[in-house]
């Protein structure tokens, strides 16, 4: 897929939810729907933990929204515990939650989470 999402903070978009670490409620992050750039994207992950924000193509996440806001809030919670641990994180490549298959990889400033078929 090509880098679609160099440009961070664009006015066409429209939060979708906020997602608050119970633990550190200043961690917040945002999930944004950028129509003009057919994607959702977190935001706050960057800020927060210094690693890249997540991108979710449109058509993927309208058609599983469930599913998809289900993994990106078990991506987070990954990232938090890493951290509380002080431990390192890193996006793993592939990864399975319940029956479905998932890619991370990187295209820009985001990581492009995409189910496998």
């Amino acid at each position: 897929m090509p880098e679609l999402f160099n440009d961070p903070e664009t006015s066409d978009e429209i939060v979708i939810a906020t997602i608050g670490n119970q633990k550190n409620p200043g961690q917040v992050v945002e999930i944004l729907h950028r129509p003009g750039q057919g994607v959702f994207t977190t935001r706050g992950i960057a800020e927060h933990f210094r690693i890249k924000d997540i991108a979710v193509p449109q058509a993927l996440m309208l058609a599983e929204i469930h599913e998809m806001t289900g993994v990106v809030s078990y991506i987070l919670e990954r990232i938090a515990t890493a951290t509380e641990l002080n431990l390192p994180f890193r996006y793993e490549p592939e990864f399975k939650m319940g029956d479905s298959k998932y890619n991370l990889e990187e295209s820009g400033d985001y990581m492009l989470l995409t189910r496998k078929d």
